[in-house]
């Protein structure tokens, strides 16, 4: 899982910067990649999130740092990052379905398995302990995005959670994947601004 994938545009003019979730990789074919790529360029990697927090932080960081002006969409564990770089880098983040209790919700996953994209993983449980001292971050100038019927993640625990401390934008249905990407930029064209 470790190692980047080609950006949907050419990475110096990337206006948005894509987190993938956890199992998942950065893949510019994707529908949700393919329709923000009509905002503009979109850069992602695909990172290995069976490392240390603090390393994907630090390979997120970088990102961010190489594109100062670029909105950053994370999805699921994705989404947990873009909450806490958007609130670290003071960037604009959409958390689209995120994990916000990681050091549970990847408790299902300790040990070695194959992920989504057919890949060997193996993660510790050091690894998903290290997330128990990191909180859900609602300080930052973001927004969290849910697809009501997302049968991973309790998207109604996620709204008592960021409510009144983050905005939201909900939609009925859908899934753990997001199938809303088209609705969103449709219906909030707002959130996609030039930071």
């Amino acid at each position: 899982m470790n190692g980047q994938s080609e950006p949907a545009g050419p990475p110096e003019t990337a206006r948005i910067l894509y987190f993938h979730g956890w199992g998942s990789r950065f893949d510019p074919g994707k529908g949700k990649i393919l329709s923000l790529g009509r905002i503009g360029p979109v850069h992602g990697l695909t990172v290995d999130y069976t490392l240390h927090p603090h390393a994907v932080f630090a390979t997120y960081a970088e990102l961010l740092t190489r594109y100062p002006r670029a909105l950053v969409v994370g999805t699921s564990l994705g989404g947990f990052y873009a909450a806490w770089l958007g609130a670290e880098f003071n960037r604009r983040f959409l958390a689209i379905n995120p994990a916000t209790a990681p050091g549970k919700t990847l408790q299902a996953h300790v040990g070695t398995g194959v992920n989504h994209a057919g890949e060997p993983f193996d993660l510790t449980q050091a690894c998903v302990s290290a997330y128990d001292a990191l909180c859900f971050r609602l300080d930052g100038p973001g927004t969290v995005v849910l697809d009501r019927g997302d049968e991973v993640l309790d998207a109604r625990a996620t709204l008592e959670l960021v409510r009144g401390r983050l905005p939201v934008v909900a939609f009925d249905g859908g899934s753990h994947r997001f199938d809303h990407m088209d609705d969103l930029i449709e219906s909030r064209p707002d959130l996609f601004q030039p930071c």
